[in-house]
């Protein structure tokens, strides 16, 4: 072999050694910016429920910002509604091994163990969200820890798990009525009553706690109060079944009445 030969060899496996250090090279502004936009794109397929699309978008994300936890979550939840909690999960704790402080990304890994059962791997997730204290939406995984320590069947670390959501967020109907459950299945009617009531101060047009709220003011023998609570949950809701439930309360409080 000649020495050009030679030469023209050791320049060819130069350029492929250099084609491969810049194939593995961090991704540009330009890339990271198009990941950014693709990922977003991929958000709103999936609110859309188009998980096709959105999975080719996310998918495509990766490839060009591959470190990037957000993404990693993103593919995760995407997962997740396809039903594949294995893969979801898999991407859920690469989001948060990539990022510590996660603190959505933690939110979402203890939402995806929920769903699997795993109610205490579930409660130290959010227990890593809460503890981000930039965290913007901490009452969530309050919440979310509140629903967890009720099916372990703790319900006073459940209860106050409810209190702290509504503190952080006081117009939370969803943590009011699950905080009147448990405080119902600890035998505390009166304060149940009390948190009701304040529910359906926030949010007056919400059939549901009306009907909850008119329960408890039965079991309690308020019926004059029961009645105008059943009256407003059939004021507020167009479902049939709820109205059909609320007008036979409503029966028999007037029947009632009527001996």
């Amino acid at each position: 072999m000649t020495r050009g030969a030679r030469l023209r060899i050791v320049a060819v496996a130069f350029a492929a050694a250099g084609g491969m250090l810049l194939s593995c090279s961090a991704p540009t502004a330009a890339m990271k910016k198009e990941a950014s936009a693709r990922m977003e794109m991929g958000v709103t397929y999936l609110e859309q429920r188009n998980l096709p699309a959105a999975m080719r978008e996310l998918t495509k994300a990766k490839e060009l910002d591959p470190d990037n936890p957000a993404i990693d979550m993103m593919l995760g939840l995407a997962y997740q509604k396809r039903g594949d909690l294995e893969k979801a999960e898999e991407y859920l704790r690469e989001a948060v091994r990539k990022k510590p402080d996660y603190a959505e990304g933690h939110n979402n890994l203890g939402n995806l163990l929920s769903l699997q059962g795993k109610s205490e791997e579930a409660i130290r997730e959010y227990e890593k969200a809460v503890a981000n204290v930039t965290y913007p939406t901490p009452e969530y995984a309050y919440y979310n820890m509140g629903r967890e320590y009720a099916r372990l069947k703790d319900l006073p670390k459940a209860e106050a798990m409810y209190h702290r959501a509504i503190v952080l967020r006081p117009s939370f109907v969803e943590a009011y009525r699950e905080l009147a459950m448990i405080q119902s299945e600890e035998g505390k009617w009166k304060e149940a009553v009390r948190t009701l009531e304040k529910m359906v101060e926030i949010a007056p047009f919400y059939a549901r706690g009306w009907m909850d709220l008119g329960r408890l003011y039965l079991r309690l023998d308020r019926p004059g109060e029961g009645l105008e609570a059943f009256r407003n949950a059939m004021d507020n809701s167009n479902d049939p079944v709820l109205r059909a439930e609320a007008a036979g309360y409503i029966d028999i409080i007037l029947e009632q009445e009527r001996r």
